[in-house]
């Protein structure tokens, strides 16, 4: 089997804050800041206030402005960037290795000493308020949003990341404050760092902007996994083009031998553009153009989606079809061989090879391997457990997920 290696070191601080420094020659720096907290650990009264917390950020700290910021950011003359996942918020700059010192300093400040103006969240609640509207209007992202708020009764997958609307329109900057100062701590927090430095520089330079940052308890609810509900809803939205049709299976039981199994199964199904469900609704019927599926093994999400569009003629057929196929996958009477499984070990060496040569890639993926406790180098054992891997597996993990799926289907009002 071939090998893959590049160099890093992984540490602790003495107040919890986790270090990941990655050695590669590169011109680059890569930096990328993550907290483990994303919007599964908000409480029913709390829904978006990872995403409204992941804006602020960039408002004012104690010694800039928010226009400050983004001029210090521009400056860097790279690339940066800020997100919310439903496990983590995540801050990033990619720049010249010269830029390094002030990146790292920038990423520090608006971490520790963000102070949350009132007339900026107040700016900024109008702006997630469009993202609703925006939300609203986009047919593929409403439609798996409405699919998972049928398919869960108690999980937070229920609820999109920006969260509850009338939560945005009245959380106050007390109950912010009070988010952030419980979570945004560094004892939950992970940075990874790739440069042509020595990880005992990289270590002292950290050191130097976070090792003063006081820990706390850290208090975390349990989440909540709970299996998608086998339900079929129909919802009728006005002046839509496309109807679309969102199948949403779970898989919290399996082992990671079974999730690969079902990754492999996911490549054949609808992830690549010769896979079945492409080759059956649009090269064989003519009657979706967008067709695919998905999957996510991060820990608390554990999830499979189907998505198809089509026309209101069309939408019935692509939803039989659709069934006809993983009836046809699960009865074993598509041909899923040792081909399959060796494309998808290429499939996954190629996609390693990109991350490895890529120093944003790199630093992101390393991240969130430390984000999910999980090994820095865990493709190596992901690889080693394909080679062991045989179709009548791939079958398996089919037969255990593919049934009583939550199916939401959507269609034009009229």
């Amino acid at each position: 089997m071939e090998k893959y290696f590049f160099d890093w070191k992984e540490y602790t601080l003495e107040n919890g804050f986790k270090i990941v420094s990655i050695k590669k020659d590169t011109e680059l720096c890569s930096i990328q800041l993550g907290i483990d907290v994303g919007a599964v650990n908000e409480e029913e009264n709390e829904k978006g206030l990872c995403h409204f917390i992941e804006h602020m950020l960039f408002k004012g700290t104690k010694s800039r402005t928010n226009i400050d910021i983004d001029q210090d950011l521009e400056d860097r003359a790279g690339s940066y960037n800020a997100y919310t996942t439903y496990t983590s918020t995540v801050f990033s700059i990619t720049a010249l290795f010269q830029e390094f010192d002030p990146s790292i300093e920038i990423l520090s400040d608006i971490i520790k000493n963000s102070t949350f103006p009132s007339e900026e969240i107040e700016k900024e609640r109008g702006v997630i308020l469009a993202e609703f509207r925006n939300s609203y209007d986009d047919v593929e992202h409403f439609s798996f949003n409405k699919v998972n708020s049928i398919g869960f009764e108690k999980s937070p997958l229920r609820y999109d990341i920006l969260g509850k609307e009338s939560i945005i329109k009245n959380v106050t900057r007390n109950e912010i404050m009070s988010f952030y100062n419980k979570y945004y701590i560094p004892n939950n927090t992970v940075i990874s760092i790739v440069s042509p430095l020595e990880h005992e520089e990289v270590l002292e330079k950290v050191k130097g902007y976070f090792s003063h940052w006081q820990g706390k308890e850290l208090m975390k609810k349990d989440v909540i996994v709970e299996k998608n509900r086998g339900i079929e809803v129909t919802s009728r939205k006005k002046e839509i083009e496309q109807n679309t049709i969102v199948y949403l299976y779970t898989f919290y039981s399996l082992t990671r031998d079974e999730e690969l199994a079902l990754e492999i199964l996911n490549h054949k199904l609808g992830e690549s553009a010769n896979s079945i469900l492409f080759r059956a609704l649009r090269e064989e019927k003519g009657i979706s153009y967008d067709i695919y599926s998905e999957i996510d093994v991060t820990d608390y999400m554990k999830t499979l989606y189907i998505y198809c569009s089509a026309s209101e003629d069309d939408i019935l057929e692509a939803k039989k079809t659709i069934d006809n196929c993983i009836e046809n996958i699960v009865g074993k009477h598509i041909m899923i061989d040792e081909r399959n499984i060796n494309l998808m070990k290429k499939v996954m060496k190629t996609g390693i090879a990109s991350i490895l040569e890529d120093s944003e890639g790199l630093c992101n993926y390393a991240l969130h391997q430390k984000l999910m406790k999980r090994k820095i180098d865990g493709f190596s054992e992901d690889l080693e457990a394909l080679d062991n891997i045989k179709a009548e597996d791939v079958y398996k993990a089919a037969e255990k997920v593919l049934s009583n799926p939550t199916i939401h289907i959507l269609v034009n009002q009229g």
